[in-house]
């Protein structure tokens, strides 16, 4: 939705062996301050792990549901529901240290053969890239699931009572490295079991994906009972972070006059004056809305997600000037994050001004480099370098934007004519080349693939 556009609805539609049905569907939510905090979260729990961080994705599932589940291999999804239902760090902690454990005890390719993981990947790699951005105002849809899908899915992710007790022993044994207390851990899966006894035969998807046994919280009980750790101890950042997760969230997925009820005027916390400026613009309200965000950033003027708010406060209610000012601020205080600076580069393309266009181009540029597998990035650049009448770029880029939205036939297109407007020596014509070769080899392989269960049937 535009009112959030870090939300971007991806919808996959493949023919995959082991899937009934031809088409899945998911949407995901691209927030910098809210990877940043779960990235926090859990690149120690993966070194503890002996997993490389850089190596491990981390998704935000646009889903009220209460899940969280890795898939192939180095992959975890965690749903907005379970988010919300933590209170306090140390739960959300304590499921990703137990998804980690998952990770690490290889379980998810203890099936390969019978789950055909190869055809897995091809999923989780259209869910990196194929993306639909949501236009205009209004929240974005939720993506569903068909049933049949659903029951294909859920079988592939559960996991059998002896690897929840490995991944629970693993999960407690990170948390000791890190000096982190499990207690958030036992308290999440109380609260699951409690969900699942009044859901008559419904619980939420976690407590049917990772079987949940009086054994298990047991064990989790007696280790945290046994623990010389405070309740509670956390890295002390963490506390303040999550609350803010928690409004945010709040601010952008709940109507706007309920987290006015959650976060009423007489609350002066940060949390609050988030949850409030983000409920405000909604409305929209926007003298209200800046004013929140305002008395923010006088309280913490370093804070680069603050700014980044207050530019997309400005850039959708139309002042692009001021919006740029805030998102340049922004992108000063946290230059490595390639979401703030594609927004940065989109708002400098719309002030239509031709230093800033160049300057929106390098902007892009960096923001590629750091993360290319951003659809958004690629869409702005093209605009940018297609005003600059670029036209050999202008191509390149619609091509990558193409290849993350598994279009091939449009990447063949459009790396065709990147190739007839770049220079025969220029750097460009390589990744042009290596395009054309992977859009190639994918297009063959769909096809084999298609002839294959034709074959079958």
């Amino acid at each position: 939705m535009r009112a959030w556009h870090k939300i971007i609805s991806l919808i996959v539609c493949l023919s995959v062996a082991w899937l009934p049905y031809a088409a899945c569907a998911v949407s995901l939510i691209r927030d910098a301050e809210i990877e940043n905090t779960l990235r926090a979260y859990g690149n120690p729990i993966f070194e503890a792990a002996g997993l490389n961080p850089a190596a491990i994705h981390i998704f935000i599932v646009d889903d009220p549901t209460i899940n969280a589940y890795v898939a192939g291999g180095a992959n975890m999804f965690i749903h907005t529901g379970l988010i919300l239902k933590t209170d306090r760090p140390s739960m959300l902690i304590g499921v990703m240290a137990h998804e980690t454990g998952h990770m690490a005890g290889g379980h998810l390719a203890q099936g390969t053969e019978q789950l055909k993981d190869a055809q897995l990947g091809a999923v989780l790699s259209a869910l990196l890239g194929v993306a639909a951005v949501a236009g205009g105002a209004g929240d974005a849809g939720m993506a569903v699931m068909t049933a049949g899908q659903e029951v294909a899915l859920r079988n592939y992710l559960h996991f059998s009572r002896s690897n929840e007790s490995a991944a629970d022993q693993a999960g407690l044994d990170y948390l000791d490295q890190l000096g982190i207390t499990a207690s958030g851990m036992l308290r999440m899966l109380e609260i699951l079991r409690q969900d699942e006894n009044r859901s008559y035969g419904t619980p939420d998807p976690y407590t049917r994906t990772h079987p949940l046994s009086i054994d298990r919280i047991t064990h989790i009980r007696n280790h945290v009972m046994q623990s010389p750790l405070k309740d509670d101890a956390v890295p002390a950042s963490f506390a303040a972070r999550h609350a803010r997760m928690i409004a945010k969230l709040t601010g952008f997925m709940e109507p706007p006059e309920q987290t006015l009820l959650a976060y009423p005027l007489s609350d002066n916390s940060v949390p609050a004056h988030y949850a409030r400026a983000i409920a405000y613009y909604r409305i929209p309200d926007l003298a209200k809305s800046l004013s929140e965000i305002d008395t923010l950033i006088k309280e913490k003027p370093n804070d680069p997600f603050f700014h980044e708010l207050r530019g997309q406060i400005l850039f959708e209610n139309g002042h692009i000037a001021e919006a740029a000012q805030s998102y340049k601020t922004a992108a000063s205080l946290l230059p490595e994050s390639a979401l703030i600076l594609t927004d940065y580069g989109k708002v400098l393309i719309a002030t239509e001004n031709k230093e800033a266009l160049t300057k929106a181009v390098q902007v892009l540029e960096h923001a590629s480099v750091i993360d290319n597998s951003n659809v958004d990035t690629w869409h702005e650049l093209a605009i940018g370098y297609g005003k600059q009448g670029n036209l050999g770029l202008f191509y390149l880029s619609s091509a990558e934007e193409a290849a993350l939205e598994d279009n091939m036939k449009e990447v063949r297109r459009d790396v065709d004519l990147a190739l007839k407007n770049l220079g025969h020596d220029s750097p460009a014509r390589l990744r042009a080349n290596d395009l054309r070769l992977i859009a190639g080899k994918e297009m063959q392989d769909k096809k084999s693939g298609k002839e294959s269960r034709k074959d079958s049937h």
